[in-house]
């Protein structure tokens, strides 16, 4: 478990008039800052609230592909704002992700689940493994060629010529996606796995995309996957299937981060899934910070106000 101070405007200039025009201090004109207070769990712990209420996100563990395999899944995700905390301590869970592995025989796994206790709980469901690809060549049915069922579900083997079209995982409403359906060789594609914002694409091997956790979490950048075409930090992203990686998601043969989903691979390991995070983001409850200079009328009328951070 760790905490951060991230700064959010918080602070009414009560009894502040225009400096320059009463002789008072002289200095910036800033506006003093109270800190929200974040604490982000990527283990069990038990959270203890400073606020009554606040913004919770939960992602469980995604799963793992497998060389030859589709996308893995991104472990479910959910996230509320508001959210009611409790006066005793709300005990946390935080799901691993699954394995991913080598060629045949296989043994990825589906992720693990998180959950955030309290009175109304918050829980999530792991990302679904990457199918793999029917062994020996030409054999038509395998009970591992669909991608499994999760969070988000797996995306679908390759098979081989003759091998019919395998489907990918099924993904739980309001926690994740689909994933991706697998075709047969040579042309043919694996399937990507679904992320919490998007299904995967059954018509190209692209993976599901994840949750972006910047407007909850702004200025957190020690959880998520960093998407440079929008300055975004997402999570439980769907792994590669075919083509790249959802945001948030593992690309080929790479491991997913914050319940994404492994990256599957055509020569390679497949990779494993993310680790769950539970983040709690409580608004105000941080320390404060007054910058700039200022006149004593407003330091007075916002101490009496108990607006005047310490």
């Amino acid at each position: 478990m760790s905490t951060i101070n991230f700064l959010t405007p918080g602070f009414n200039k009560a009894g502040q008039n225009n400096i320059d025009n009463q002789g008072g201090v002289v200095g910036p004109e800033n506006d003093p800052v109270i800190n929200d207070l974040v604490t982000i769990f990527t283990s069990p712990g038990t959270f203890n609230r400073t606020s009554t209420q606040g913004t919770v996100l939960v992602v469980a563990g995604g799963g793992g592909a497998a060389n030859r395999g589709g996308g893995a899944g991104a472990g479910g995700a959910r996230i509320q704002t508001s959210h009611p905390f409790p006066a005793s301590g709300v005990p946390v869970t935080v799901g691993s992700g699954g394995a991913g592995d080598g060629p045949y025989p296989w043994s990825n796994g589906s992720g693990n689940g998180s959950t955030f206790g309290a009175s109304s709980p918050i829980s999530c469901t792991g990302g679904g493994r990457g199918g793999n690809r029917p062994y020996p060549p030409g054999q038509n049915s395998i009970p591992r060629k669909n991608g499994s069922p999760g969070g988000s579900g797996g995306g679908a083997a390759r098979g081989f010529g003759g091998t019919p079209t395998s489907p990918g995982g099924s993904g739980i409403s309001g926690e994740g996606n689909n994933g991706g359906q697998g075709t047969q060789d040579w042309s043919g594609y694996a399937g990507g796995g679904g992320g919490y914002n998007t299904a995967a694409d059954n018509a190209g091997g692209a993976a599901g995309d994840g949750l972006n956790i910047t407007p909850y979490f702004p200025g957190v950048t020690s959880i998520g996957t960093l998407v440079p075409a929008d300055g975004g930090y997402y999570v439980a992203g769907g792994g590669a299937g075919f083509s790249s990686g959802g945001k948030g998601g593992g690309a080929s043969a790479q491991n997913g981060t914050s319940g994404g989903g492994g990256g599957g691979s055509y020569g390679n390991p497949g990779g494993n899934g993310g680790d769950g995070v539970v983040a709690v983001a409580e608004p105000g409850a941080g320390p404060a910070r007054s910058s700039g200079m200022w006149t004593l009328k407003a330091q007075y009328t916002a101490a009496i106000n108990n607006n005047w951070p310490s």
